[in-house]
Formats: C-alpha cells, sequence, structure tokens
C-alpha cells in the first residue's frame, strides 16, 4: 500500500506544474476573450422616441366644474 501511495504521489507531483499552466493558459485566454468583448465598436441602438403633440384647445380650456359644485365653491 505504501508503495502505491508513493506511486501516485509522485505521479501527482509531476502532474501539479503542468495543471498550474494549463490553468494560467485559460485564465489569460479568459482575460483576452474578455478585453475583445469590450472594445468591439458596436452600433449605437436608436432609442424610440414618442412625442405627444396636443392640441392648442386641450391646453387653453379650464375644467369643465358642474353647476352644482360650481355653486358650493366658497361654502366651506
Amino acid at each position: 500500500m505504501k508503495r502505491l501511495t508513493s506511486a501516485l504521489d509522485t505521479i501527482f507531483a509531476g502532474a501539479n506544474p503542468g495543471l498550474i499552466a494549463a490553468a494560467v493558459m485559460l485564465a489569460l485566454l479568459d482575460v483576452a476573450a474578455a478585453a475583445q468583448h469590450l472594445s468591439v465598436s458596436r452600433p449605437e441602438t436608436p432609442v424610440a422616441v414618442r412625442t405627444v403633440v396636443l392640441p392648442a384647445a386641450a391646453e387653453q380650456c379650464a375644467p369643465v366644474i358642474p353647476p352644482e359644485l360650481r355653486d358650493m365653491i366658497g361654502h366651506d
């Protein structure tokens, strides 16, 4: 059992630098892809704007008050 443990320890000790190198390469590729994604020039998306045009008559008219309420003005 000790022989198997020492053999596995030797194998994994040799594999560690390779795994570290692979992790570093993947991290560098990830950073490069993110940098490329941020630097891509995208066309500006048009903003939908709705203009509301009110007729002139609606702006000048005072609100209509029913006669029952008009008679009550000032009688609190």
